[in-house]
C-alpha cells in the first residue's frame, strides 16, 4: 500500500488558526500600481533624501522658500456616499445627485512654512465665459485656464510658473527658492528650466512613481481636499441644486480650499514626508505601511438655558429629571412617561432639522437664483489663461464700452424722435404762424382805415369851418 494522502485543509482552517494564535491578525492589502510598488526601494529613497538635504544646505534654502506643486482633478458635480443615523433599519437612504461629470484640474502650491499660493484652475473648454467671473465669488488672484484636454500642458505650465514667480517672489526670504514637483514632461521643458534658472528657482524632481510617498500634497492634503469638495456637492444637492456646474464649483472652491489648506495641515504635510524637519528614517520605515484614513471631528451640542424646554438638549434634561421624580410611580406610568418623552424628543429633532433645512434651502436657492440671473454664455477670451481680476476688468471695460455705445444710440434715437415729432407738428405751427400773419395784416389794414376815417372827419371839419 502506498503512503497515506496528505490531509486536506478545510474552508475554515484559516479562521481556526487565527483563533489558536492571537498573535496574528488580518490586515487588508491595498492595491497599488506595479511601478509605484517597485519604487519602494529604501536605498533609492534615501539617496534622494540626501540629495535634497545637500541642495538645501548648499543654497541655504529656508522653509519659507521651499514649495511643493502638484495637480489634482475633480469631477465637478460628483460627491460621494454619506453615512446617516436613523432609528429605522429598513429605511433606504437615497440622495439625489448631480449628473455633471465634467473634469476640472486644479494646480496647487504650498510652502513648508504653511503658506498657500493662489491656485490655477483648468477647465475643459475653448473659451472663458463671463459668468465664471461675474456670477461667482472667486477671488481676484485665482488663475483660470482652458485647455482641450482639461489637463495641464507646456503652455499652461509656463503661465503657472509666471504666476508662481509673482506670488512667491513677494515673500522670498533667501536668494534661492526650491520647487518640489514630479517629473511630468511639461515640468522639464527647456523653456521651463530656463525661466527657473533666470529667477533663482531650483527645480527638484521626485523619483519616478514616488509621489504617493514623497509629495506633501499627495500624502496629506489632496485626500481632505476631495472630501470637502464632495461635502460641498452633497450640501448643494440637499439645498436643491440639481446641476453643480462650473459656476457652482467656482463659487464654492474658495470655501473648500479654506477648509482644506490650513497652515497646520500644510506644515504637517512636509513633516509627514520627513522633509521639514529632515528625518528620512520615518518615510523609509513606513514604505509598506498603509495610510490611515482622514477623520472628521464630530460636533458637540451646546448647553441650553433652563426653564421652558425650547431646545432638544433642555427637553432631554428636563425629561430625565421627570423620570427621576417619577421613581415612586407605578412601572406602567414610568413606561408611558418614557414613551412620551422619547416621542417628544423625536418630534423636536424632526422640527429642528426641518426648520434648519428650510432656512438653508431658501438661502441657497436665493444665491443660486442670483447666480442664474447673472450667468451669461458670453465669452471673455478664447483660450489662454486669465486671473480673475484681469477677467473682471475685461468684462467691466466691455460693459462700459457697451453702456457708452447704448447712450450714444439712445441720444441718437431721442434726436430722431424729436425731429419726427417736430415734423408732425410743423403743419400746425405753420398754420398758427400763417393765421398770426393774417391777423397782423388785418390789424394793420384796420389801423390804416381808422386813420383814413379820422383824417376824413378832420378834413370835413376844416371845410365846414371855412364855409
Amino acid at each position: 500500500m502506498g503512503p497515506d494522502p496528505a490531509p486536506v485543509i478545510g474552508d475554515n482552517w484559516a479562521l481556526r488558526f487565527l483563533e489558536r494564535h492571537p498573535e496574528y491578525f488580518i490586515k487588508k492589502q491595498q492595491t497599488i500600481d506595479t511601478n509605484r510598488k517597485n519604487a519602494h526601494k529604501p536605498n533609492n529613497i534615501l539617496a534622494w533624501f540626501k540629495k535634497y538635504h545637500a541642495v538645501c544646505q548648499e543654497h541655504n534654502i529656508q522653509p519659507a522658500d521651499q514649495y511643493n506643486f502638484d495637480e489634482t482633478g475633480f469631477r465637478i458635480g460628483i460627491g460621494r456616499d454619506q453615512g446617516i443615523i436613523t432609528c429605522d433599519p429598513n429605511r433606504q437612504g437615497y440622495l439625489a445627485s448631480s449628473t455633471n461629470r465634467e473634469l476640472v484640474s486644479v494646480c496647487e502650491t504650498i510652502s513648508a512654512d504653511g503658506t498657500i499660493l493662489p491656485p490655477m484652475i483648468i477647465f475643459l473648454e475653448a473659451i472663458h465665459q463671463e459668468a465664471w467671473y461675474m456670477a461667482t465669488s472667486i477671488p481676484d488672484n485665482y488663475l483660470i485656464a482652458t485647455s482641450e484636454s482639461g489637463y495641464n500642458n507646456d503652455d499652461l505650465t509656463i503661465k503657472w510658473l509666471e504666476h508662481f514667480e509673482q506670488f512667491s517672489g513677494e515673500r522670498q526670504v533667501g536668494a534661492y527658492r526650491l520647487l518640489l514637483l514630479d517629473g511630468f514632461g511639461s515640468h522639464c521643458t527647456k523653456q521651463f528650466i530656463d525661466y527657473c534658472d533666470c529667477h533663482n528657482i531650483i527645480v527638484f524632481c521626485l523619483p519616478p512613481h514616488s509621489s504617493h510617498l514623497l509629495q506633501p500634497l499627495d500624502v496629506v492634503v489632496f485626500q481632505p481636499y476631495k472630501h470637502y469638495h464632495a461635502e460641498a456637492v452633497e450640501a448643494a444637492t440637499r439645498m436643491g441644486c440639481g446641476d453643480f456646474n462650473k459656476c457652482e464649483f467656482l463659487d464654492q472652491i474658495h470655501s473648500i480650499r479654506q477648509q482644506t489648506f490650513k497652515s497646520t495641515t500644510v506644515r504637517s504635510a512636509f513633516q509627514a514626508n520627513s522633509l521639514i524637519p529632515y528625518n528620512p528614517g520615518i518615510v523609509i520605515s513606513k514604505l509598506r505601511e498603509a495610510v490611515a484614513p482622514a477623520t472628521i471631528p464630530l460636533t458637540q451640542f451646546s448647553s441650553t438655558p433652563e426653564g421652558i424646554p425650547l431646545t432638544i438638549a433642555s427637553l432631554r434634561t428636563q425629561g430625565n429629571e421627570l423620570l427621576n421624580e417619577a421613581q415612586d410611580m407605578t412601572p406602567e406610568f414610568q413606561h408611558r412617561l418614557k414613551l412620551v418623552l422619547q416621542g417628544g424628543l423625536a418630534l423636536a429633532q424632526s422640527g429642528v432639522l426641518a426648520i434648519e433645512h428650510m432656512e438653508n434651502t431658501r438661502a441657497a436657492e436665493q444665491l443660486r437664483s442670483a447666480r442664474s440671473r447673472a450667468q451669461s454664455r458670453r465669452q471673455v477670451q478664447k483660450g489662454g489663461v486669465l486671473d480673475a481680476s484681469e477677467a473682471r476688468q475685461m468684462v467691466k471695460s466691455r460693459v462700459d464700452t457697451e453702456v457708452e455705445q447704448k447712450k450714444k444710440e439712445l441720444r441718437k434715437a431721442e434726436n430722431e424722435q424729436r425731429r419726427e415729432n417736430r415734423a408732425k407738428i410743423q403743419p400746425f405751427l405753420d398754420g398758427i404762424k400763417a393765421r398770426g400773419k393774417a391777423r397782423h395784416k388785418a390789424q394793420v389794414y384796420k389801423g390804416k382805415v381808422s386813420r383814413l376815417i379820422v383824417a376824413g372827419i378832420r378834413q370835413q371839419a376844416r371845410l365846414q369851418k371855412l364855409i
